[in-house]
């Protein structure tokens, strides 16, 4: 009865997680994970995502779906159609770097969704991408061990926040990707969500 009631509070639509929030919480988490807080380019991405992950949240909940909204923290076992894991990318060589998408190399449903997600944003994100899942912490990314995802999982580097011109950009486009993003996962579970119009 318990494990029926476990998976019951565990079944969501879809699971947004923002990266990096919440932290510092060696409290909670282990020493490897719990004292980064990503880039740093003020005011740091620990504050970017948020505000991303809050919209596609807010905009998706506003349409009937059920939505869970994590902070860096993750526990348990998650049982979700679709899961997103909202970040931007920092670099010690500014403008190195750019947009980008991780996924659990096992599953073919995650690179689908991922590679779907690149060709949406890349109609609007005027600079470069990197390649899939280009650093080590992407490719192992510790949340997809804790998600069971039908219809695939997948990570997003929004840009780099330590290049000037990507970084302007982002600002004036935070919220609206969180609604484009809303709209994306949408259409990945069958429901209708309005298109955002750029800013």
């Amino acid at each position: 009865m318990l494990g029926l009631l476990l998976a019951v509070l565990t079944h969501y639509d879809v699971l947004i997680q923002a990266g990096h929030q919440g932290r510092p919480d060696c409290w909670r988490e282990p020493q490897s994970l719990c004292h980064n807080t990503g880039a740093g380019t003020p005011p740091g991405e620990i504050v970017w995502n948020p505000i991303v992950a809050n919209e596609a949240a807010r905009v998706l909940r506003a349409h009937g779906v059920r939505v869970l909204r994590l902070p860096a923290y993750v526990h348990g076992t998650y049982h979700v159609r679709v899961a997103v894991y909202v970040h931007f990318d920092g670099n010690v060589v500014p403008c190195s770097s750019g947009a980008s998408v991780a996924y659990p190399r096992y599953s073919t449903a995650s690179k689908n969704i991922a590679d779907a997600w690149k060709r949406l944003y890349g109609k609007y994100w005027p600079y470069r991408f990197k390649h899939d899942d280009f650093t080590p912490t992407e490719r192992a990314y510790y949340a997809y061990h804790h998600v069971i995802a039908t219809d695939g999982q997948f990570l997003i580097e929004g840009g780099e926040m330590t290049c000037p011109a990507q970084y302007a950009w982002l600002k004036r486009h935070l919220r609206w990707e969180g609604a484009l993003l809303a709209y994306f996962l949408g259409e990945r579970i069958g429901v209708r969500v309005p298109f955002p119009a750029p800013p």
